[in-house]
């Protein structure tokens, strides 16, 4: 049996996405434009947008799904970030996530740095 999954590409699932991201901001209470909101990625059933407010410049990044192609169990997760553009946001997606020894082996590095020469040669 063919699945009835609603496309990404559908007016519904385009509708849907709107529908479930907030219309004004949790912080200043400012409500969304349009052009508040960009779409990071996209597949057939989920979209990860960032969503910025104008007036207060507070980020967000919002991914909307459509669980088993039921756009009644669409949702939203705002996540307040520090990622100020779309393009910033793109930059990150897929790449793997820092490992707690990664931040010990860097604050090694930096505890050993005593001049800005030290910092140039660890910067190089």
């Amino acid at each position: 049996m063919k699945s009835k999954a609603i496309k990404y590409k559908s007016k519904e699932f385009i509708n849907s996405i709107k529908n479930a991201i907030p219309r004004h901001c949790s912080n200043c209470g400012t409500q969304y434009a349009d052009n508040d909101l960009s779409l990071i990625q996209r597949d057939d059933y989920a979209a990860m947008l960032h969503l910025t407010c104008q007036s207060c410049k507070e980020s967000y990044l919002i991914n909307v799904v459509s669980p088993l192609g039921s756009l009644q169990g669409s949702s939203r997760v705002p996540l307040k970030i520090d990622i100020l553009s779309p393009e910033e946001a793109k930059k990150f997606i897929g790449k793997s996530a820092i490992k707690s020894d990664d931040i010990l082996d860097l604050h090694e590095i930096l505890s050993k740095i005593e001049t800005g020469e030290d910092l140039k040669k660890v910067l190089k």
